[in-house]
């Protein structure tokens, strides 16, 4: 081997490795979010979860367009979609939508603060917003809209029960929960 092809090895051997790192990492990020659909004509199946510690049921909102959204309070994503909402709250507060967050069963494996305190730091603004109703997924909750352990993960149903929508990321996919609201979360 010469000496220049010896010098310039390692940095091309950096290069590739960097590479196929940034690859690695991007293609294992994507296929960690849910996926966005609009599922055949499905309606939202009832499920408790708790909102201070009592047991509340999706069903007890039925008539009125929901987003029902399940975060994880440690995700950066999560953050960022409160925020994105705390900064169209004059577009929510115009509408019917009732936006339910609820922190993932066991807080998606990890820990962090409670929804209150997450809420708080996040998007204080909405922390009292009546269109915002914050809890926690119970296990049952959980396994019927989360099956695959998604982080920041929503549903967008229409009063009619009709889940209408499937995604992720509020602060990257707005514009679907603005649409939703402006075909009919009025």
């Amino acid at each position: 081997m010469s000496k220049r092809l010896a010098k310039f090895l390692p940095v091309w051997l950096a290069v590739v490795v960097v590479a196929f790192a940034t690859v690695t990492a991007t293609a294992w990020a994507a296929a960690q979010m849910a996926p966005t659909a609009k599922p055949a004509k499905t309606i939202a199946a009832d499920a408790p979860f708790l909102v201070h510690g009592d047991k509340t049921y999706l069903r007890s909102y039925k008539g009125q367009p929901i987003m029902l959204w399940q975060v994880a309070t440690w995700c950066p994503s999560c953050r960022a979609g409160l925020q994105t909402l705390a900064q169209h709250k004059s577009l929510i507060d115009a509408s019917h939508l009732k936006i339910i967050v609820l922190r993932d069963y066991q807080n998606g494996g990890y820990s962090g603060p409670d929804m209150a305190t997450f809420v708080a730091q996040s998007a204080p603004t909405l922390l009292h917003d009546p269109h915002f109703v914050y809890g926690e997924d119970t296990e049952a909750l959980f396994k019927l809209y989360n099956p695959h352990h998604y982080v920041d993960v929503y549903h967008l149903i229409g009063p009619d029960g009709d889940i209408a929508l499937i995604s992720s990321a509020p602060s990257a996919t707005f514009d679907k929960i603005e649409r939703f609201i402006k075909a009919g979360a009025k």
